[in-house]
């Protein structure tokens, strides 16, 4: 059994995709904040045996150990990363602080970035990580600022 880490797992996009790689036959790891929607991703799953999850904040620095841990440990092995978790509401550049910048980073390119440091050298041949990027990566927006910022850099991470 192929086993997928998925950030954001507890609602939307990754919620939908840990429904998905379950359905295709993989084990879950499933990763958020809030510990009720990740109640909610282990009753959509249904099936105790193929999932396992973890409520931690993604931009904690022992994060990115404790979910490979638990990966390891649960099922032995990780096939696939797929990094969702993130924020929206962006403000423009003028409008955005230090403070929302570091914020918007930290989420969707720190985060990421040391979630695939820890998972790499866990990898074998056919494994994947996926990022989740946003159109803002790629063309930005009036009310792209920190959030565009965020988004590019990850898309230049899963480039590399």
């Amino acid at each position: 059994m192929q086993v997928a880490i998925i950030t954001g797992a507890g609602s939307g996009i990754g919620l939908a995709t840990a429904k998905m790689l379950h359905d295709a036959g993989f084990a879950i790891v499933g990763v958020g904040r809030d510990r009720k929607k990740l109640e909610t991703l282990e009753q959509a799953i249904g099936n105790p045996d193929h999932v396992a999850t973890i409520s931690v904040d993604v931009t904690a620095a022992e994060a990115p150990k404790q979910i490979v841990d638990l990966a390891l440990e649960r099922f032995g092995r990780i096939d696939c990363l797929v990094n969702n978790a993130g924020v929206g509401s962006p403000k423009p550049l003028d409008e955005t602080d230090d403070e929302m910048l570091d914020y918007f980073l930290d989420i969707m390119l720190l985060a990421p970035f040391r979630l695939c440091r820890e998972v790499i050298p866990h990898l074998r041949a056919g494994s994947s990580v996926v990022n989740v990027t946003s159109t803002f990566a790629h063309i930005g927006g009036r009310r792209g600022g920190a959030y565009s910022a965020a988004k590019g850099g990850l898309k230049s991470l899963t480039e590399h």
